[in-house]
């Protein structure tokens, strides 16, 4: 199962480390971004695609009732949970959050297993067994950095992610962060290619050793922020044919 991207939205420093602290001591499929403002927001969620956004209801510029329905006209996330966080407890305010269309929300104070409750009632995270990965033997990848074009083995991929291994080298220093990757299907798959995704690195393991201590081969896990249309539907196609072929 995938990781959960989630982005925090609150206008206190103190208040968004607060909630980054309760949700990684609840929960560990969770990948945390975190921004002071709704602008900042709506840039993060033009870029990237989020699983769900926890937002403050008061906020330095629109507020997190403006935002959500901001966030609902951006393509990538227009489908993304939300749930908003406020400290007025009153029948008014609960009444105006209901009316905005937001299901979900909190009322300060709660504990970590409310906010864990929720999030998982908001963005349950069975769904994305929709995005299990498979293995499609002899799939290739070319891994766009700044400084490099690595060539990869994948290992298996979804609609959301791709694990790969590859021979490491002194070149490779700048890896961590985001990156560009090619992936190239087999020639049983008209070896078609869906090119430069947009993709953050989640993981890195050494799989081996050279003998001075300098890793040999690594495993890489990548998270795609970022499927065209077309993309989409090349990798849908695929993966059926790749069911079928099992």
């Amino acid at each position: 199962m995938g990781m959960r991207n989630l982005l925090i939205v609150h206008g206190s420093e103190m208040t968004r480390n607060c909630l980054e602290s309760y949700i990684l001591s609840e929960l560990d499929d969770i990948d945390i971004s975190e921004v002071s403002s709704s602008q900042k927001a709506i840039q993060k969620c033009q870029e990237q695609k989020f699983e769900l956004v926890l937002c403050g209801k008061e906020l330095p510029d629109l507020n997190g009732l403006a935002l959500y329905k901001k966030i609902q006209t951006l393509p990538i996330n227009k489908e993304v949970a939300f749930i908003l966080v406020t400290s007025t407890n009153t029948a008014e305010n609960i009444k105006e959050i209901r009316e905005h269309g937001i299901i979900h929300y909190l009322v300060f104070p709660f504990t970590s297993k409310e906010l864990r409750d929720k999030i998982n009632l908001a963005c349950d995270p069975r769904r994305l067994r929709a995005y299990e990965r498979i293995h499609i033997p002899d799939a290739q990848a070319i891994i766009h950095t700044e400084d490099a074009e690595i060539e990869a083995n994948i290992i298996n991929i979804s609609m959301n992610g791709v694990a790969c291994n590859f021979v490491y080298s002194s070149e490779h220093l700048n890896l961590l962060g985001s990156a560009h990757i090619t992936i190239k299907f087999p020639a049983e798959y008209k070896s078609v290619q869906v090119r430069n995704l947009p993709c953050r690195l989640l993981q890195l393991n050494v799989l081996t050793w050279k003998p001075d201590g300098t890793p040999e081969r690594v495993h890489t896990t990548w998270g795609i922020l970022r499927l065209s249309i077309q993309g989409k539907k090349i990798m849908e196609q695929f993966f059926e044919e790749s069911k079928e072929r099992a």
